[in-house]
This record gives C-alpha cells, structure tokens and sequence, in this order.
C-alpha cells in the first residue's frame, strides 16, 4: 500500500536520475547532446564502412561466378531478378542478398516448390519482407536497381542504428561512452553486414528504437516498432521476458509506478504473440500451416533437434564422451552471456542482451555462420565502455579501446575474405 502512495513527482525524479553515474558523465552527457553529438557516431560509422568497402574490393578480386562456385559441388542461390555489376555491388548482393533480390522482385510464392519426392525445396519464405520490401520501395521511388538500393537501404539503416545507440548508451555512460559503444559495433567482426544486402541494419535500428522507447517509457512507440521488427528479424521471443524481468526488477525497486509495470505485461505478451507473426502470414498465404517450419528444414533437416543436442552429439569424441560435450556447451553458453553482458549497467540491455543470447543458443546451430546474429546482442565491450575503477583519465581506456578496434578490424578482414567472398577458398558463409 505504501508503495503506491509514493509521491508523483519524486518518483518521476528518481526515473529521470537513475541512469546517471555520477556528476561528470552527467556533464559530458549534457554537454554531447547540446551540440553536434551526432558528429563522432556518424564519423566512426562512416569510416569504418569505408575500410569495409576497401577490404571488399580488394577481396573480390579473388571470387569467382555463382556458376564456378556451383559447378564445383557448393550450393548457393542466384536469382533471374538481374545481374549485379562486377566487384563491389556484385560482392555485397551474394548468399542472403539473392533471396532479397528475389523478393524484391517478385514477391513471394502462394504455392511452396517442391522436388520430385515432394520435399519443400529452399524459398523466399525463410526471409523475412520488411527489408526487401523497403529496398523495392527505394527501387520504385529512385529508379535505381536492387545492388545500389539495397546498399542505401542498409547503410542508411545502419548509420541510424549508430545514432539510436549512442543515445541509448549516452544517458548512463556519457559522450564518450557512447562513443565507444559505436565504435565497438562498427568494429565488430560481423559489422560488414551493414553495406551488404543483409537486414541486420534494419534489425538493429528498429530494436534499439524499441528499447530506447521503453526507457524513455513511450510503450505505444514501443508496441508499433515491434510490430516492424516482427517482420524483419525473428527476435521478438527473447524479448518477452526480458521485459516481464524488467518490469519486475524496476517495480521491487521502486522505480516505475503501477502503470508502467502494466504497460511492461502488456508489452511483453505484444512481443510474445508478435513472435509467431511471419509464421502465422506464411500459413495464410500458402494454405499450409507449417509453411515456415518447412521452409527452414528445407536449408537444415536437423531442424526437429534442439541445437545443443546436435552440439552435443556432434563433439561426443571429446574426453568424457557426452557429459565432457555436455560440459564444454554448458562453459559455452555461460561465457558467452558473461562476456556480453560484463560492465553493463542498464538492466533492460543486460536483460534483453542475455536473453537474446539464450534464445539464439537454443534455437540456432552453433556454428560460425551465425555469428552475425550476434549483432543485436549489443557487442560493444561494456568494461571499455564504462570508466575504469578509479579512473582519472580517459585516455588509457581510449587507447585500449583503439586496440581492441584495430585487432576486429583484422577479423573483419578476414570475415568478408574468407566468407563474404566467394572463392575457392571459401570458409563459411556469412
């Protein structure tokens, strides 16, 4: 009962002060947005896509043709939609970007393809429409083909996302927090994805805007962004409890009034029932119910085993059969939450980042392929992001920072060389 008389206005002052950490990130968090705060996002962004353009086209001197490539035992779509122009667009339209260009194109089939034994063969409906809907938009709008709209699409989206981030992180951890936070994803080894014909731009803008929306407690915001990001990345799900955990963490503590813990149940079943809403679209359209679910195995028949399990079977060799497998997946999955959420101080983002972890380790193969996924998990090295214990300047943590970035600038290299590029030596898809 007490609980609820607490006074309004003090209330809504302990909302507004509780992600400052003290009086000089407050100032710089001040003193960012009053000017061009925008100006060091944007920059890093843009220099980082840049090198990525670079590292592209000095790599695609070594692909060869979707035919080379197919006609040696591989698989990889190509669509009949258009033929992108040698090395840059070429490079950056390959693997999931023929799938949007098909969509883009022409849509998506009422009837699923099928194989003479009657199996569901690969389809658009494994792609979600947003992203090459958008890009179709831009097509009809600039008269401009797919390679050159979706490079737009993407990049624009991305260098948002940059912006949104640095807000998000900004109020909690100062301007050169947020810096940092942009310089981490933009640096991290997946990032290339950004100008390449992928959605994960897309993804990531549209849920940072949900989260900041939550923060800044604008649910009906909130709701409707979800509704975009429901159709384009399949990340709703962990959102759910990352939001009912929220909402009761805030609520013990004080921090949010009645209202706003309903709001937070509300919001959190929106996410919940929004995670079956390209499933339930490909059933209507298709007359099949499990037209999504046949889709997927269509690219992995292993689809019916939970991916640990398969982890597990798959590394049974290991010293101690499948309890040492059991073990290894365990120190694994641990590692990889800790690792992403050590050093953050925002409770939604360590939520949201450690449950969208959880939930790509559950339903999605542990392989190298998948790492881009990573890319909404907030990647940023929260410990560089945040002051040292006892720091008196900034510059240490900058230079480390510096580091960290040249050594992922490396692995970007080697991320768009060896699976961006099609080659002979072709790694990994991306």
């Amino acid at each position: 009962m007490a609980r609820q008389q607490v006074d309004d206005q003090a209330l809504g002052a302990g909302i507004a002060t509780r992600d400052l950490p003290d009086a000089s990130s407050s100032a710089a968090g001040s003193i960012a947005l009053t000017g061009r705060w925008w100006l060091w996002p944007l920059a890093i962004y843009l220099v980082t896509r840049a090198l990525n353009a670079v590292m592209i086209v000095v790599a695609g001197r070594s692909s060869i043709t979707l035919e080379e490539f197919v006609g040696s035992g591989h698989k990889h779509f190509g669509t009949f939609a258009g033929t992108a122009p040698p090395g840059y667009l070429t490079s950056v339209t390959r693997w999931d970007g023929q799938w949007y260009w098909e969509i883009a194109a022409h849509g998506y089939p009422s009837v699923l393809p099928t194989d003479a034994n009657g199996n569901v063969e690969q389809n658009p409906w494994a792609f979600f429409p947003l992203y090459p809907y958008l890009v179709r938009g831009v097509m009809f709008v600039t008269r401009l083909d797919f390679p050159v709209s979706a490079t737009l699409v993407s990049l624009t989206c991305g260098a948002a996302a940059m912006l949104v981030l640095y807000r998000v992180v900004q109020p909690r951890y100062g301007h050169l927090g947020g810096t940092l936070a942009v310089l981490g994803m933009t640096t991290f080894v997946c990032a290339p994805v950004f100008q390449m014909a992928y959605a994960e731009g897309l993804a990531l803008l549209l849920l940072l805007i949900s989260l900041w929306s939550v923060l800044a407690r604008r649910y009906v915001l909130a709701a409707i962004v979800l509704l975009l990001l429901a159709f384009t990345r399949g990340v709703t799900a962990p959102l759910a409890p990352a939001l009912l955990l929220y909402g009761a963490l805030m609520w013990r503590r004080g921090r949010i009034r009645r209202k706003d813990a309903v709001a937070l149940v509300l919001l959190a079943t929106w996410a919940g029932l929004l995670a079956f809403a390209w499933f339930v679209t490909a059933g209507v359209v298709t007359g099949r119910w499990n037209t999504y679910v046949l889709t997927q195995k269509a690219w992995n028949p292993e689809l019916t085993v939970i991916p640990v399990v398969r982890f597990i079977a798959r590394n049974s060799d290991v010293a101690g059969g499948q309890i040492g497998a059991s073990v290894i997946a365990i120190a694994w999955a641990a590692l990889l939450i800790w690792f992403l959420t050590k050093g953050q101080k925002e409770p939604l983002l360590a939520l949201w980042t450690g449950m969208y972890v959880a939930y790509l380790l559950a339903v999605t193969d542990w392989n190298w392929s998948n790492v881009r996924y990573y890319l909404l998990a907030l990647p940023v090295l929260w410990p560089l992001v945040a002051p040292f214990r006892g720091e008196r300047s900034a510059r240490p943590r900058v230079l480390v920072a510096c580091v960290v970035a040249a050594v992922s600038l490396a692995m970007q290299w080697w991320y768009i060389r060896y699976c961006v590029t099609i080659s002979p030596e072709l790694v990994q898809v991306p």
